[in-house]
């Protein structure tokens, strides 16, 4: 009788956890662009120069100008590249707007929303508004 009853709790639960872990991994990877964009908006206060954030394939790019041309910079946290890798195999996107820009005062002078997406294909975004504010909706 038991055994029944844990069997039965088992089968209620694997399915719940299977979805549980997909939906935080995917979280984790919007909260993780989230910090990396405050991370640019930070950057662009400390250098007083713009900042442009590209989403590639794996993670994103810092640029330091408003087209996001040239050189990506590159530094900790970052490989070869210059690219900020996003953890569990997560991509990030252009959603809509253009490649999020911001200026020497942490204000955003080109906004948009950028999409991660996990390896299962579920998906969040990540908007970053005219004030500055990084924020996932």
């Amino acid at each position: 009788m038991v055994l029944a009853v844990i069997g039965i709790m088992a089968f209620i639960a694997v399915p719940f956890l299977l979805t549980y872990t997909s939906g935080a991994t995917i979280d984790y990877g919007a909260r993780e662009l989230r910090s990396g964009l405050n991370r640019a908006k930070l950057m662009a206060v400390t250098t007083r120069q713009p900042v442009c954030v590209q989403p590639t394939a794996g993670g994103y790019q810092f640029f330091q100008n408003t087209t996001c041309t040239g050189t990506p910079w590159s530094g900790t946290g970052t490989d070869a590249n210059g690219v900020f890798r996003l953890s569990n195999n997560m991509t990030a996107t252009l959603a809509a707007g253009a490649n999020p820009v911001f200026n020497q005062f942490g204000v955003a002078v080109q906004t948009g929303t950028l999409r991660v997406t996990g390896p299962t294909g579920g998906a969040m975004t990540v908007s970053v508004e005219a004030s500055g504010r990084v924020r996932i909706p």
